[in-house]
């Protein structure tokens, strides 16, 4: 009965179970029996009953190869695992392991059977499914519910029933696989597409829907909405070995994109796919511009640059380059190796003579196989010297930069040539030279400085500070305030620094110094010996005290002189005068005569006497003019009508002329008649009897000229520069003779109304005085800019 009950249970599942439901009851009965035995041993025959029946069921379960786990409750760990394979399959032995289905099942079979178990005890779902082990071993796993008890069996499969569950098993895995490998393609982010042999739209993703703007797939597909079509394909952008057909610019999401477009044949149609290379696209314009911006920045250096590859073929060389060297533009862009070029460049004696080219050759061409900078330099038989470095690109091969550097040696040669001629010229100067540097001490001498202040060279070489200098130097000069003075030029920090010049009284010796701040911060001083220049000023200023006294001494005795002269010179003239009116009686005609010579010569006298004055009170700065609106005409007849006797006399002719547009004018009337009057005393006195005298006046804008020509014998060219000086006359043999004062006080007169004076003579021609005032009188000048300015500024 045992076995044909195995062979029962081992063909029906479904009794299985019902056999295990019923030996839970008999558990539960025979336990609350043998509870109940302590009480009733009525209850004896009954227990052993059931416990002949549940050992009748454990030994048909037993018989049968499986393995079961069961629980009770909620808890994860299983109450009960019973059962055996018995060498049908391998099952983990430990519980822990066993229940670790990852650690023997495929993750497959382990992801199904831990969600089919979840459902089983949280929800009471039942499931019988294939599993596979990582031994490929074909189990069936069966999960069932009975009151409170869960129960998990894994049994082997055999024959027919283990093929039909390998094909559905192998069935499930590729529908996950495919569904998983749809929902991958589905949520790509780049457009993928499926076609039919047809060529028609079977399948598209999300991404292809969001960049057609088309609400699904099933819309996309039956309308046949492509995301580019044929012809806005660049095929010139294909590439067989990617499966590229080509490139598209398409709006997606209101933007331009660029996009690849990639197909793949498929048995029953196509497949495509498109990836967005915008930012690819881009990337490649910038570069391109990058490229063209450092093409065109490297063609303006002077520098020139060739870049080889790790073929050793020229990739890249600037303009520059192409400059350098005597070699064809057409041949450089077929890329020639490093080694041509040089072998070239050597027929061309453009490279630096070498007595083992080859050797020299192979040296040049090992850059290609080092990592260190190599610098040399290159002196070419055509005198050119070049900076050659070289060194590894990032890329691949190498970098060379020719630098031509012939002007700057030949610019420092020069340089240390004029420093040179510089330092001679220093070091026999007269002048003794220092220059300090910013940090206060001395960086440049020469011998002049070392003689004058006695100071040994090699104390000097040793750039002492000028705290130093300065020490020593208080030591040698009488006044020690002013090597403090020097120190201040050097030293001082002022935003804007000034030269400082002063002078030093050494023992024996005077030294002027000067020190001049340069725009590098150093500070220049010089020394120079004015010893004898010294002396030579100071005799010549007591010289000029002495004139100057002298001056002083002269005014003071003409003053006086005349002042003292002046007053028996005027009872002269009043008792010469007395006597012509016949006062003391009546004179004999040759008396008259001496009278008339007495009055005419006290006259003269009188009048060199006036001028002296005046001009000792210009000079003291005393004289005041009285300023008043003068009428031309009146003024110039009343002159001539004060001299009219002597013009008489001398048998000459005056002609007055005066301009239309000359009124008047401000000035001091006394003076400008006295003025006028020597004038034309002086026309008088040098011209020819018979000859014509001509006074005038004309307007010249803001002022009015005054003038008087005579037709006499004129001035001497090397005496006219005398004219206007003090007691400066050349008196004619038998004419007129004076003091030289004329044309002296009439200069004053006139710069003091602040006009001007000047004399045009010619030998034998005549002489003309011409005398510039302003309109309206000393200042107006002033008082038109004034005004101007004031008229500008309420503007």
């Amino acid at each position: 009965m045992g076995a044909g009950f195995g062979n029962t249970l081992a063909g029906d599942p479904i009794a299985l179970i019902a056999v295990l439901a019923v030996l839970a009851v008999f558990a539960w009965a025979l336990y609350s029996v043998r509870k109940m035995a302590k009480d009733d041993l009525s209850n004896r025959r009954r227990i052993a009953d059931l416990e002949i029946r549940l050992n009748e069921a454990e030994t048909a379960m037993a018989s049968e190869a499986h393995v079961m786990i069961i629980w009770t409750g909620r808890d994860d760990r299983p109450d009960r695992i019973v059962g055996s394979m018995h060498g049908a399959a391998q099952l983990p032995s430990e519980p822990d392991m066993l229940l670790d289905f990852g650690y023997w099942l495929e993750r497959d079979s382990a992801v199904a059977l831990i969600e089919a178990l979840h459902e089983l005890r949280s929800a009471g779902t039942p499931f019988n499914i294939g599993i596979r082990t990582l031994a490929n071993e074909l189990l069936e796993a069966d999960g069932r519910t009975a009151g409170g008890l869960a129960t998990l069996r894994f049994r082997p499969l055999a024959g027919e029933r283990r093929n039909m569950a390998a094909l559905a098993y192998d069935a499930h895995k590729l529908g996950k696989q495919v569904e998983r490998l749809s929902a991958v393609l589905d949520a790509a982010p780049l457009p993928v597409w499926l076609r039919g042999a047809d060529g028609k739209l079977a399948w598209v993703n999300q991404a292809f829907v969001a960049s057609v703007e088309a609400p699904d797939g099933d819309v996309v597909v039956k309308a046949g909405i492509e995301i580019a079509s044929n012809a806005s394909i660049d095929k010139t952008r294909a590439d067989p070995k990617t499966g590229c057909v080509g490139r598209i610019h398409s709006v997606i999401g209101g933007a331009m994109r660029a996009l690849d477009i990639h197909e793949v044949g498929l048995p029953e149609g196509t497949a495509g796919f498109a990836i967005d290379i915008t930012t690819l696209e881009e990337a490649e314009k910038e570069l391109d511009r990058h490229i063209k911006a450092h093409t065109s920045t490297l063609n303006k250096l002077d520098t020139a640059i060739a870049i080889f590859g790790p073929d050793q073929r020229l990739r890249f060389h600037n303009a520059a380059y192409a400059l350098l060297w005597p070699l064809d533009s057409k041949w450089l862009d077929t890329h020639p190796t490093d080694g041509e070029i040089l072998d070239r460049l050597r027929s061309q004696r453009c490279i630096p003579e070498q007595a083992n080219y080859r050797e020299w050759k192979t040296k040049q061409l090992s850059a290609y196989t080092t990592l260190e900078l190599r610098e040399s330099w290159w002196y070419l038989p055509d005198n050119r010297s070049l900076h050659v470095v070289c060194e590894q690109h990032p890329f691949g091969g190498v970098t060379y930069l020719y630098e031509n550097a012939t002007k700057e040696i030949q610019l420092e040669s020069r340089y240390n040539e004029l420093i040179g001629v510089q330092r001679e010229t220093l070091d026999n100067l007269e002048e003794g030279i220092a220059l300090l540097g910013s940090d206060g001490r001395l960086k440049l001498f020469n011998p002049a400085f070392a003689r004058f202040w006695s100071l040994d060279p090699a104390f000097l070489e040793t750039e002492p500070h000028i705290e130093d200098l300065t020490r020593h130097g208080r030591r040698v000069v009488t006044d020690s305030a002013a090597w403090d003075e020097v120190k201040y030029g050097v030293t001082r920090l002022d935003v804007e620094r000034k030269p400082i010049t002063g002078k030093i009284n050494a023992a024996d010796h005077i030294l002027q110094f000067t020190a001049v701040p340069l725009p590098d911060g150093n500070t220049l001083l010089t020394f120079a010996d004015v010893s004898d220049s010294a002396r030579m000023e100071r005799a010549l200023r007591d010289r000029a005290d002495a004139l100057e006294a002298a001056d002083r001494l002269k005014n003071m005795f003409l003053s006086n002189v005349s002042y003292e002269i002046r007053t028996p010179l005027t009872s002269v003239l009043g008792f010469a005068e007395g006597l012509q009116m016949g006062i003391a009686g009546p004179l004999t005609p040759k008396q008259q005569d001496y009278v008339r010579d007495i009055r005419r010569s006290s006259a003269d006298l009188k009048t060199i006497i006036d001028a002296i004055i005046d001009l000792t009170a210009i000079d003291a700065g005393a004289m005041e003019l009285r300023l008043e609106r003068i009428d031309v005409t009146s003024l110039l007849e009343a002159v001539a009508e004060k001299l009219a006797p002597s013009i008489d006399n001398r048998d000459l002719t005056l002609n007055v002329e005066v301009g239309s547009d000359v009124t008047s004018l401000v000035a001091d009337a006394k003076r400008l008649e006295q003025i006028l009057s020597n004038l034309l005393s002086n026309a008088i006195g040098f011209s020819e009897p018979g000859g014509t005298i001509r006074m005038g006046a004309k307007r010249s804008g803001n002022s009015l000229q005054f003038w008087v020509s005579d037709s006499g014998r004129g001035i001497d060219p090397e005496f006219q520069k005398q004219a206007f000086e003090r007691f400066q006359s050349r008196p004619i043999p038998g004419g007129h003779r004076g003091p030289g004062l004329g044309l002296s006080i009439v200069k004053s007169f006139v710069e003091l109304h602040e006009g001007q004076v000047s004399l045009l003579s010619k030998v034998s021609q005549g002489t003309t005085v011409l005398c510039t005032f302003p309109v309206d009188g000393p200042g107006s000048a002033q008082r038109s800019a004034a005004q101007a300015l004031g008229a500008r500024k309420l503007a």
